[in-house]
Formats: structure tokens, sequence, C-alpha cells
């Protein structure tokens, strides 16, 4: 891993955001992604962009952007996050799709919900360009109830130390297929974290061909509920309980 730049953007809150943006082949929607976090009411601590070994212009448009970025071969993304998470100096972390865009007050509001460093904070989403399908969190959320499948959406923020605690995102072979976002929040609520929510619409996020969920995660169900389910075995005994 290479970290090429390395500007930050301080907040005078006392609790300080890194915002990591994975990228591999969205280049196109990089400076779009960056601008809506650069316009924030509340200024983030650092952005991070983590070039996924793409065969685009990523480099270059992220050094044009003037964020750090961190090089890498391609991994997948739960070793994506992993390497801009450990670089990230802020207190609590925000995963950022790099074809998605936030709305201005969303950093605020999800810092609103951080009542510790063992809160998860989730907003709204609501999906742009063809389509305005809104998200609006789960209520409540905790461990018995994501055991049966994920009601977190990937770009919620969390602590830094808790991400260290789980020991990051897992990079398991079968994680490349997906729903490392989902195992990750399952161990973070294993590990004693709470969720908080907010109907606030935060995110603006991009549905379109191609998308990992549609290409790659859907084919892959049965071994990715086989893995999860084989990996915390103990907790679906004890709660009796299984992925629908």
């Amino acid at each position: 891993i290479l970290l090429v730049t390395n500007k930050s953007m301080h907040t005078s809150s006392n609790k300080t955001v890194s915002v990591v943006i994975p990228c591999y082949k969205y280049a196109h929607y990089l400076r779009e992604c960056v601008e809506s976090v650069r316009n924030q009411s509340v200024p983030v601590h650092e952005i991070i962009v983590v070039n996924d070994g793409p065969p685009d212009n990523t480099s270059e448009v992220a050094k044009e952007l003037g964020v750090i970025l961190v090089e890498k071969e391609n991994g997948g993304l739960s070793s994506t996050r992993n390497a801009g998470i450990k670089v990230a100096t802020g207190e609590y972390i925000m995963c950022l799709d790099a074809d998605d865009k936030l709305v201005p007050g969303a950093i605020a509001e999800h810092l609103s919900l951080m009542d510790n460093d063992m809160a998860i904070g989730q907003a709204a989403l609501m999906e742009f360009e063809n389509r305005h399908v809104i998200a609006v969190p789960t209520k409540p959320v905790n461990l018995e109830r994501i055991l049966r499948g994920n009601t977190i959406f990937c770009n919620a923020m969390f602590s830094k130390r808790m991400w260290q605690v789980v020991g990051g995102y897992d990079e398991h072979q079968t994680m490349r297929w997906g729903w490392e976002d989902y195992l990750f929040w399952l161990e973070m609520l294993k590990a004693g974290c709470h969720v908080n929510t907010s109907d606030f619409i935060a995110l603006r996020y991009r549905c379109h061909e191609g998308q990992m969920t549609q290409a790659t995660t859907h084919p892959h169900w049965p071994d990715l509920i086989k893995y999860i389910m084989t990996k915390h075995a103990d907790l679906y005994e004890e709660y009796n309980t299984k992925i629908l």
C-alpha cells in the first residue's frame, strides 16, 4: 500500500470524521462524490480515496482533487475499506461508495447519532437519477435482528476504535462476493455496539447495471449465508435463528 498524498480538512468539532471512499472503475463519478463530502455543513477531518487497482484514471482524478490517496492491488471491498481506515486519523469513520453522494447535512446528522464510540449511526437513503426510492433505517436494530439479515446501510458511521476491536472487515475470499458490510455490522453488534437511527435523507445513491449486488452477490447467496452462519455458529445456535 502506497500513501501518495495527505491533505486534511480540520473541523472545530471535537468529533473528527474520516470519509473513506473505495474506488474501482468509478473514476468518472469520483469528483461528484468528493465534492459532496466537501460541501458538508460540518467539515470532515479528511477524505481518503482508496484506489483498488482499477483500469481507469482513479489515481489521477484523486490527485487533482487533493484528497488522501491510497494505492493498492485489487482485493475487493473489505480490503479496500480496511486499507483506507488503517491510515485514517479521525475518531469516526464513514465509508462512502464512489458512485454515491452525501447531502449537505449528512455528516452533521450522523455525528448527532454518535453518543459514544460504541454507537453506529445511520440515516435514510434516496436513490437518484432514474428513480427516487427512499430507504429508511429499520428500528430497532439489535444482534438478534441482524442475525436474520442486514438492516444497516454500508455508509453508516462508526468509530475507528471499534473497527480495531472487531478486526476490521473480513477479507476472506468469500467476502469478495459481497455482504462484507453485513458481516462487519454483525460483528460490531456482537462486540457490544448499539445502533442509533434517523429518518433524515443523508445519502443519494445510484442504481445502475454492473453493480456488485446484481452482478456478483446474488449468484453467491448460498455461499455467503454458509460462510457467515458457520463463522458465527455459536450465535445462530444461541438465538435459534438463521439468515432469512
